[in-house]
């Protein structure tokens, strides 16, 4: 361990954490957001936590970031500090078929050292470009599979420090503890089977045609939540807003939970989210609950 003289804040303020202005769109899957004042791309937990302790003792606005997926950064960019974790990778293997995995692990990653290893049962994580970290602070997943049937623990530093067990985060769909306070994931513990590379090769052909369907484009994934009874898309579709446009963004044609950015701006987005949300509640008295979450400041839409 590196031992530094003056405490985490010094550590940060004299190594590799000297946070410069960053454009957020080079930073989301949307490739959209303004300016935020800091970015920090922390390698180790450490590291990390040196950033985390120094931008709360300023008392800066923190946004934790992981592969920019499932997010929408504003035009007007971000007044604090963003903390990226995509450089933050590595996978160790733990006895019983464990698997640790840093924060900013993205799933492509962690799919392919488990395939090599033999080790299944997350192959429904297949094509979602998420970090192993955001995908546990989201309860990522797809249909009646959630990351959660797999974690045995999340390691945080903030309002909780060290390890929360499963059975303490909380889960539920597309939410966790994580999400209810301020805390930065350094690391996400797995609970796999043993399973041979030619049955891990059959899931993952079988999750990946599963998706085959999704609409391409740059785009956040899933904008809205699904519901007891309902899906999102399908009520989206029924109000007639399949391919409605605005500016460079639109809602896909191919899945109306998808708004694609062809050249647009965040407000385009934004407006487009807030008129699906209208026009579902005016029609059927559905009130959707989004999944991307917001990065920065966005203004009132009235139309």
């Amino acid at each position: 361990m590196l031992l530094y003289k003056g405490g985490l804040n010094n550590y940060c303020q004299n190594t590799f954490a000297r946070g410069e202005k960053a454009q957020l769109s080079r930073l989301t899957t949307y490739g959209l957001g303004g300016f935020a004042d800091k970015v920090y791309f922390p390698q180790t937990p450490y590291e990390a936590k040196a950033v985390y302790s120094s931008a709360l003792a300023m008392g800066e606005k923190i946004f934790i970031l992981g592969n920019g997926s499932d997010v929408l950064a504003s035009d007007e960019g971000f007044r604090g500090s963003i903390i990226c974790t995509r450089k933050m990778k590595g996978i160790i293997r733990l006895k019983e078929n464990r698997i640790t995995c840093l924060a900013g692990t993205d799933i492509s990653s962690v799919l392919t050292y488990c395939k090599n290893n033999e080790l299944g049962g997350i192959e429904y994580m297949y094509g979602i470009p998420a970090s192993i970290g955001g995908a546990a602070y989201m309860n990522a997943g797809v249909g009646e599979f959630s990351i959660s049937q797999n974690i045995e623990s999340v390691s945080c530093f903030g309002d909780i420090c060290g390890k929360i067990g499963a059975e303490k985060c909380n889960f539920g769909y597309r939410h966790s503890t994580m999400r209810d306070i301020n805390a930065l994931i350094l690391a996400v513990t797995l609970k796999l089977e043993h399973v041979s590379r030619n049955e891990i090769c059959k899931r993952t052909e079988y999750f990946r045609e599963k998706r085959a369907h999704l609409p391409k484009g740059r785009s956040c994934g899933c904008v809205f939540m699904n519901g007891e009874g309902y899906s999102s898309g399908e009520l989206i579709d029924k109000a007639g807003l399949k391919g409605a446009k605005r500016g460079g963004a639109y809602i896909s044609c191919e899945h109306a939970n998808f708004i694609i950015n062809r050249g647009g701006s965040a407000s385009d987005v934004k407006y487009l989210i807030e008129l699906a949300k209208g026009e579902v509640y005016s029609r059927f008295g559905v009130k959707l609950r989004e999944e991307v979450v917001y990065i920065g400041e966005f203004n009132d839409f009235n139309g």
